[in-house]
């Protein structure tokens, strides 16, 4: 028999083949194996009978009150009990006067008392009447122990008396031990299997980890297929920021609370502090590897039932609408470095256990029906239970994806670093390309000025020689060359004025006399000193003002003025000029413009005019005479005094405008 039985190492074939040997064995009408949950309750998995004589209970639930903790003591003690004659009412393997019942006992009178004090007992008649009820006569029952714990139980059952010898007790034994010995090696088996199919996940996730793509689409396929193997509904994947130049990252898969708690789970102590720990009725699991350093153990903390985690109650608003009631929490970690943390869900389930013969049509099933109606296991609102394995595979990744996440962030500090020296390689080439432009503006400022300069300067100087030798031929000519080197060194002057300006402006020692202006008078006293000039070039000037007043310095605004104008008819040769101030579109501004139907310009350039010395032609041989620094000091004047100013034109030859605008009333003004 022990050798058909040990030809499989399937537990349920072996369990299978056990109840067929002893029934042929031992000649009885049924033999079965009972198998014990882990919550004490109990089922049939294994049975061989005549069904003829005995009905089949394959398969039936029995609740945990059907063998009460003393009778399971006395099994793990006393390792036999048979029932020969059910008549007798008695439990006979030792001969005592009037024994108490077992119904009397308790486990601490199992554990103390004299195992032979307790081997030969009355039945209790509730037991007696239930075996009546369902035609059992005799009755032999032996423990099937794993390790220290009682596993199950081998039983047999006949319908008539039927004595149980010594011989027949030690073959049942050996059966019962070969039982214990299959087990052991199942549980082996299923653990290695187990291991096998969990380091086979493990490394198909490592291989993700180190697959050539994006980092953060790799994690997001991690995170997927962990809660796939894990067997959750949901899961995220919270990497906290090693320092503040790194966001946080969140990955979500499945299943989620909802938003109703404004801040992420993530930011709960259960889940910020890596020393934090659940209360009842929850656990904690020790890390896998107990050699590891401290620094490198993350527990693993498991919530059953989040209704009854007292430090979830603030977020339980969070998953009142979704189907989550249990999760756990893997904190990620690299040495003493804290990484995050890995969550994963699992949603309720109801689970509804009708006990023995509930639904049996077996006339001799209504003894277990009668008895047992009151029994029924119904579970509501709970979450399938996390297996060790389950755990352990969730902490079997914890090593890889703490050790692929500390990657990724040295991956983004050293990609942040090398953006940053990119940026700084840019910054130094830009202030490299400005400091050349720079030199080159000078370099240019120096040649033209030194033209401008020269050019009014050697006029002046021949005009006074030509009066120091006196070679004017009469009174006529002598007045146009001394009103020749007036205007040459009246054009000295404006030169050297602007230079004086704009290095005055650019080291802030310019002030400003802010005061409400009558707009109208300053555009027509303005418009009244270029009369002579519009004149002589037969280009009409028009003003048309819609602005009584503007809040400014009036000599700035006139210095404005005056260079906007005479660059308007410097470039303009025929057509008209006209200037306008109407409000802008906020009320709060007025605009003012010079308009020409000058030469015009590029677009692309035209930024660049209000930058000092910059020309639209800066060669010494060019048409226009000037040193490039009057649209410089009006951008300056007019931005000092609360405006801006900027260029427009359709294009060359089409004329441009020029437009600023200065405040309207003071700034503390309503």
């Amino acid at each position: 028999m022990a050798n058909r039985i040990r030809q499989s190492l399937d537990l349920q074939e072996i369990l299978d083949t056990t109840v067929v040997e002893l029934r042929a064995f031992l000649q009885t009408d049924r033999t079965k194996i009972y198998r014990f949950d882990h919550d004490g309750h109990g089922q049939v998995v294994a049975e061989s009978s005549d069904k003829d004589r005995l009905p089949s209970l394959l398969g039936l639930h029995y609740p945990s009150d059907d063998i009460p903790p003393q009778a399971r003591a006395l099994f793990v003690k006393a390792r036999t009990r048979t029932i020969i004659n059910v008549a007798e009412q008695r439990i006979l393997l030792n001969s005592i006067p009037a024994p108490k019942s077992t119904k009397d006992l308790t486990v601490e009178d199992i554990i103390q008392q004299p195992i032979k004090e307790i081997l030969s007992r009355a039945v209790d008649p509730c037991h007696v009447d239930y075996l009546t009820q369902m035609g059992v006569q005799s009755s032999l029952v032996v423990p099937i122990l794993h390790g220290r714990s009682l596993w199950g139980l081998l039983i047999s059952h006949h319908a008539e008396p039927r004595e149980i010898t010594e011989d027949d007790l030690e073959v049942v034994q050996i059966l019962a031990d070969q039982v214990s010995l299959a087990i052991t090696q199942s549980s082996l088996l299923s653990q290695a299997q187990e291991r096998s199919q969990r380091e086979t996940i493990v490394n198909q996730i490592a291989a993700l980890l180190h697959a050539t793509r994006r980092p953060d689409q790799i994690l997001q396929t991690v995170l997927e297929q962990t809660v796939k193997a894990s067997g959750s509904s949901g899961g995220r994947l919270y990497l906290t920021s090693p320092d503040s130049t790194l966001p946080t990252h969140l990955y979500t898969y499945g299943v989620q609370p909802s938003s109703a708690v404004p801040s992420p789970l993530e930011t709960h102590s259960l889940w910020q502090d890596p020393q934090a720990t659940p209360r009842s009725p929850s656990f904690v699991l020790s890390p896998i590897d107990e050699d590891a350093p401290p620094g490198d153990r993350s527990p693993i903390r498991v919530v059953i039932n989040l209704q009854q985690e007292p430090q979830l109650d603030p977020l339980l608003e969070s998953f009142q609408s979704t189907p989550i009631r249990g999760l756990v929490i893997q904190p990620l970690s690299y040495g003493n470095e804290f990484l995050g943390c890995i969550t994963l869900f699992r949603d309720e389930i109801d689970t509804n256990t009708f006990w023995a013969g509930y639904e049996a049509s077996d006339e001799r099933q209504q003894r277990p029906q009668q008895s047992m109606i009151q029994w029924q296991a119904l579970n509501r609102d709970r979450a399938l239970p996390w297996s060790i394995a389950d755990l352990e595979l969730i902490q079997a990744l914890n090593l890889h994806l703490s050790i692929a996440v500390m990657q990724n962030w040295l991956h983004q500090r050293e990609r942040q670093q090398r953006l940053v020296l990119e940026m700084h390689n840019q910054q130094l080439t830009h202030a490299q390309a400005a400091a050349e432009e720079i030199n080159r503006l000078k370099t240019n400022f120096l040649a033209t000025t030194s033209h401008e300069l020269r050019t009014p300067l050697a006029s002046t100087l021949n005009y006074l020689k030509l009066l120091q030798d006196r070679l004017y031929e009469n009174d006529t000519e002598l007045r146009q060359y001394i009103d020749g080197a007036y205007q040459s060194t009246q054009n000295l002057v404006t030169i050297i004025n602007d230079v004086l300006d704009i290095a005055k402006i650019e080291s802030r020692h310019i002030v400003l006399e802010l005061d409400l202006l009558s707009l109208p008078k300053l555009l027509q006293e303005q418009c009244f000193l270029v009369n002579a000039e519009s004149r002589r070039k037969q280009i009409p000037l028009s003003l048309h003002c819609k602005i009584e007043n503007v809040f400014a310095d009036k000599i700035k605004v006139h210095q404005v003025m005056t260079n906007l104008l005479d660059n308007a008819f410097k470039f303009t040769h025929s057509g008209e000029i006209h200037v306008s101030a109407t409000t802008d579109s906020m009320e709060t501004m007025a605009q003012i413009s010079v308009i020409d139907s000058g030469i015009g310009i590029d677009m692309e350039v035209a930024e660049h005019l209000f930058e000092p010395f910059i020309q639209v032609d800066g060669s010494s041989q060019r048409a226009y005479k000037g040193a490039g620094l009057g649209l410089a000091i009006c951008r300056k004047l007019v931005e000092l005094m609360g405006g801006r100013i900027w260029i427009e034109s359709s294009g060359q030859g089409k004329g441009t405008t020029v437009s600023f605008t200065l405040p309207l009333n003071p700034p503390d003004s309503k």
